[in-house]
């Protein structure tokens, strides 16, 4: 059993890693939540309770009893490697799924992000609409995504159509597309029930003005979706720094794209012109 924590330790450790040395996580932005599988949330010898019960601002009657290790607040992704136990932690929820606790980690005396409600309710979402399959949620300030907030008049059906026709990886990654959700304070419920709403259809969601959500079924898995978007962002800032963007993909090669690799795309998005 302490093995198997461990190496989800270690790709805690590489995830945020790899996040801080894109540029994704200055200071002590983005956080990192992963759903615990049963044969490692029920390690009793490393999980014990560590505090009193707290109140969520909402019940997650889904997650009731289940048990996630989450970056903390006011922690810096890059120094998860230096000590995970100060800088992430293990918390389980009540029986009602409205209340936590601490069962490992946040020795520096850290709470879980300031984004718990967003992370709990994507949590509580992808494990619905994917019969439990999806357990990792990255949030993060990929820098290109965001700057196409900034530069362009964007909704779920344009931002997914550009990145679509920019690169051609990102119809295989995401054929269901982006979900674009307009700025909403940061660690809000009004933000949280926004990301949960999209993540019903999608897995990957682009806060204007703020940054990036992408779930999956393990950390490289979420991490992929990003690290694919923010690229295909990328080139077309390059692009288009360059003068006029004269060649794309067209409607007709993301077609191709999708008979080639048996997706099915969503017919909203292929059929949308920006």
């Amino acid at each position: 059993m302490q093995d198997s924590f461990e190496k989800i330790i270690s790709e805690i450790v590489k995830t945020s890693r790899d996040m801080w040395s894109k540029g994704w996580a200055e200071a002590n932005a983005g956080n990192i939540s992963l759903r615990l599988r049963p044969e490692i949330a029920q390690d009793k010898t490393t999980f014990q309770p560590r505090s009193d019960w707290v109140a969520l601002d909402m019940k997650f009657p889904n997650l009731a009893k289940e048990r996630f290790l989450i970056t903390g607040t006011g922690m810096y992704l890059r120094n998860i490697e230096i000590s995970p136990a100060n800088n992430v932690g293990v918390i389980e929820l009540d029986d009602s799924g409205g209340q936590y606790r601490l069962l490992w980690g946040y020795e520096s005396g850290c709470d879980p992000t300031s984004e718990l409600s967003s992370h709990l309710e994507a949590q509580a979402v992808r494990k619905r609409v994917t019969d439990g399959t999806d357990r990792a949620v990255i949030h993060t300030h990929s820098p290109n995504l965001t700057a196409l907030t900034y530069a362009l008049d964007l909704d779920t059906l344009r931002i997914s159509k550009l990145l679509w026709e920019m690169h051609t990886e990102c119809i295989i990654i995401f054929p269901e597309g982006v979900e674009f959700v307009p700025w909403m304070l940061p660690g809000s419920l009004e933000l949280a029930e926004a990301t949960a709403k999209g993540l019903e259809k999608r897995r990957v969601i682009l806060w204007q003005f703020h940054g990036i959500l992408a779930t999956g079924n393990n950390l490289d898995a979420a991490f992929g979706l990003i690290d694919t978007a923010e690229k295909a962002a990328g080139i077309y800032l390059k692009a288009a720094s360059a003068g006029p963007i004269s060649n794309k993909l067209s409607t007709e090669q993301l077609q191709a794209l999708a008979r080639r690799f048996a997706l099915k795309p969503d017919p909203s998005i292929l059929n949308t012109r920006i």
